[in-house]
């Protein structure tokens, strides 16, 4: 474990933080979110019959919106695991 940073002395490195702040990064929550709306919605969009191709003028709304969710969610999710968080922490030049 690492000392506590001080103020004023200059941070040089940054260490990616702990698995529980990992595990609470809103981008993952955002990601997985909208990637299980996104999925419920490809599927009803697939099941969709002629009823609700004709109510939404031929176009499978479900499925389009669906899609779109998985890509939102899939970009949220590529962010947080190429950008993880980081603690500051100084360098010891002891």
């Amino acid at each position: 474990m690492s000392e506590p940073i001080q103020p004023g002395r200059p941070q040089t490195e940054v260490e990616t933080g702990s698995r529980m702040q990992r595990l609470f990064d809103l981008r993952y929550v955002i990601g997985a979110l909208l990637g299980v709306y996104g999925v419920i919605l490809v599927v009803r969009g697939l099941l969709d019959g002629p009823e609700e191709l004709a109510r939404a003028a031929g176009l499978s709304i479900n499925l389009w919106t669906g899609v779109g969710l998985l890509v939102v969610a899939a970009i949220f999710l590529a962010w947080g695991l190429t950008r993880p968080l980081g603690i500051d922490v100084e360098e010891n030049i002891d």
